[in-house]
């Protein structure tokens, strides 16, 4: 589930292999209106693709992406393929 508004998209339930392709296609077009911040406060379960979701977005956006409320899993798994530093505030 995805709700946008301005510059800001709110992600919730599963970022998982199976479900981040047709969220990446849903967020293309958000980025391209201007939308530069990921809410993942209300997501409830992510894998590792929740990760190459952050680094897809952060291509598409410029690296202007700002993210936030991210889940503790996401830092967990950054920190254990050692990209934590790379995701961004």
């Amino acid at each position: 589930m995805i709700a946008c508004d301005d510059t800001r998209c709110r992600i919730g339930g599963a970022v998982t292999v199976d479900t981040v392709g047709g969220l990446l296609r849903e967020l293309q077009p958000q980025f391209d209106k201007g939308v530069v911040t990921l809410d993942f406060s209300e997501v409830d379960a992510a894998d590792s693709a929740a990760l190459a979701l952050i680094f897809s977005a952060m291509r598409q956006t410029g690296g202007k992406l700002a993210c936030t409320g991210l889940p503790a899993s996401f830092t967990t798994l950054a920190e254990l393929y050692g990209v934590s530093e790379l995701l961004p505030a």
